[in-house]
């Protein structure tokens, strides 16, 4: 977990106020009884509450009491002192001098914008400090000399300009030490030689430009190092060679523009590195050497043009790769050769128009694809061959006009694709047939004009199929026949004016069916008496000729009012409210003219009486 002593802080903050009590404290004996213990035989400093948490450890709580000074008498024994949310402006030497079983303290979002040199002096045991959030400018060396136990340390959010070297002298227990959100400009290449245990150090949010080489030299104990939010403009060679060590790497929206080759190199045990919302435009062969053990690569957010052929063949165990928002136009032959277990792929919203054949060779274990967001005008036939494990490939908004036979011939695990707001307007006969397991095809939003009895020839497993926003005008009656396992089809926004009466016939799972703002006049409902799984049904904005035609639609309507809802109320979730909304299911006539505007289910059965019966 990303800055782990602050969740440790939160913690014990959730864990001491499950004891609090105002009017007496708990001490748990142990024979498991509780005793309550009179707040005056702890001598509980006013206007403070205190109590004993499950450890039977005593805690001072000062916060949010509008103090200006450390309130006197303060309990020898306390463990744990609030004194956050106060007016504190300074902190006077020897104010903590008699409190030496203290193990944490909080003194953040105060006013604090100094510590006179002893104002530490005698916390010998204090393993936890928070400063953050007050108005520091400035620290003097050997500061935290006399809290040599430290083992988190937050300095986040002041107004640090520099740090002093030699600030963390004594700090040799320190493992998390947060300086972010700041304004540090530059740091003495010394500053963390005194941290030889530290685990967490987080930089993010200042204005560091230049890593020096040697900056993090002493540090053989790194895990995680953010230093996200900078103004880094390149990383060097050798800044990160003795990190051994580190498994987390965050170096995003900065302004890095080079990375020298090798720049990464001695990190073994990195597994998650983020490069994203930086200013790359092209890396190394050797970008990525010693990086055996990584996992995550994010590189989203960058300004790359191109990909060198097998860039990434030491990223032999990668999982996730992410390499959406760039400025790719053409993907090579062996590109992505050597990622042989990566399960995540992203390229979406590149500018992408070739795939070359090849170019996704060595990728067995790809799950998800995306390529989203590009203009792909050359995808060769077979160039998913393969992929045999790819689950959810991603091909929306990318320029693709037309779908041919073997385009995606290769891909027999996909379940999901995802191919609306795309430009297609031809699906060739048996395009999918190697498809089999195909559960979601997206169509929607697209130029499709007419689907022919062999469009979706072997999507037999097919659940869900979207065709919404096209043009489609003719459908073939056998259309539907192969995806009979059917559960969910939108045929929505088109421009559909009659549909053959046996359509529907074949689709004995289907529970979903859209066919609203059409120009629709009339519907077979033999397929509506057969089916009994269908759950819904939309009717409205078409042209309904409310004739005869139409009475065993009214009729079934009627009988089945929650399959043809006249609304439906759902709830939409935001962030601090809720909205209902209203979804209006009318089936308006058109004709006859002594119909028109009524809704059908309206009708009275007069209207009918002429019509012949069935």
């Amino acid at each position: 977990m990303t800055h782990a002593g602050a969740g440790y802080v939160v913690s014990l903050l959730f864990l001491s106020l499950l004891t609090l009590d105002v009017e007496a404290s708990d001490s748990r004996q142990p024979n498991g009884e509780t005793v309550s213990v009179p707040v005056e035989s702890i001598r509980c400093p006013a206007p403070c509450v205190c109590s004993y948490d499950y450890n039977d450890d005593y805690n001072v709580f000062c916060s949010s009491r509008n103090l200006s000074r450390v309130p006197e008498l303060l309990p020898a024994g306390v463990r744990m002192l609030w004194l956050d949310g106060n007016n504190l402006t300074t902190m006077q030497s020897g104010a903590f001098k008699n409190l030496s079983a203290l193990d944490f303290l909080n003194l953040q979002s105060n006013q604090l914008a100094s510590l006179e040199q002893h104002a530490l002096h005698g916390l010998k045991s204090l393993a936890h400090l928070n400063l953050e959030r007050n108005v520091l400018k400035f620290l003097a060396p050997n500061t935290f000399l006399h809290t040599q136990s430290l083992v988190t340390l937050s300095l986040n959010n002041n107004y640090f300009a520099k740090i002093e070297d030699g600030l963390f002298s004594g700090l040799s227990n320190l493992w998390y030490l947060n300086l972010g959100w700041n304004s540090l400009m530059v740091l003495p290449n010394t500053v963390f030689h005194d941290l030889p245990n530290l685990r967490e150090l987080v930089l993010a949010g200042n204005h560091l430009v230049y890593l020096h080489p040697s900056l993090f030299l002493s540090l053989a104990e790194l895990k995680e190092l953010d230093l996200s939010w900078n103004s880094l403009r390149g990383i060097k060679a050798n800044v990160f060679s003795t990190l051994h060590k580190i498994q987390k790497l965050y170096l995003n929206h900065n302004q890095i523009s080079t990375i020298a080759p090798r720049a990464f190199y001695g990190m073994k045990s990195l597994r998650w590195l983020n490069l994203s919302h930086n200013r790359l435009t092209s890396m190394f062969d050797d970008t990525f050497v010693g990086l055996s053990s990584l996992h995550v690569l994010r590189l989203y957010n960058n300004s790359l043009t191109s990909l060198r052929p097998r860039i990434f063949k030491d990223l032999q165990f990668l999982e996730e790769l992410n390499i959406g928002h760039n400025k790719l136009k053409l993907l090579l032959e062996r590109t992505f050769e050597g990622l042989g277990q990566l399960e995540s792929l992203s390229l979406n919203h590149n500018y992408i128009q070739e795939i070359r054949l090849g170019a996704f060779s060595g990728l067995q274990n790809v799950a998800v694809m995306n390529l989203s967001g590009n203009c792909i005008k050359v995808l060769p036939e077979h160039s998913f061959k393969g992929l045999g494990k790819l689950h959810i490939l991603h091909m929306e908004n990318s320029c693709v006009s037309r779908i041919k036979p073997q385009m995606f011939s290769g891909l027999s695990s996909v379940r999901r694709l995802f191919l609306q707001r795309n430009e297609i307007s031809i699906i060739e006969d048996q395009s999918f047939t190697e498809l089999q397991s195909l559960l979601e095809l997206d169509l929607s939003s697209n130029k499709l004009t007419q689907l022919s009895a062999r469009t979706f020839m072997g999507l037999d497993s097919l659940f869900y199929l979207l065709l919404s926003s096209n043009q489609l005008q003719v459908i073939s009656p056998e259309a539907f026949r192969p995806p009979q396992q059917l559960q969910w089809l939108d045929l929505s926004d088109n421009q559909l004016r009659s549909l053959p009466d046996d359509l529907f016939l074949t689709l004995t799972h289907l529970r979903y069916l859209n066919l609203q703002r059409n120009f629709l006049k009339s519907i077979s409902v033999d397929f509506l008496l057969r089916h009994l799984p269908l759950q819904q049904l939309w009717l409205s904005n078409n042209s309904w000729d409310c004739s005869c035609s139409l009475k065993e639609l009214r009729d079934f309507s009627l009988r089945n009012a929650t399959v043809v809802p006249r609304v439906v109320q759902s709830i939409s979730e935001g962030e601090d409210i809720s909205t209902i909304i209203y979804t209006y299911n009318n089936i308006t006539c058109v004709s006859p003219p002594e119909a028109f505007d009524q809704d059908l289910r309206d009708l009275s059965e007069e209207h009918f009486a002429a019509c012949p019966s069935t």
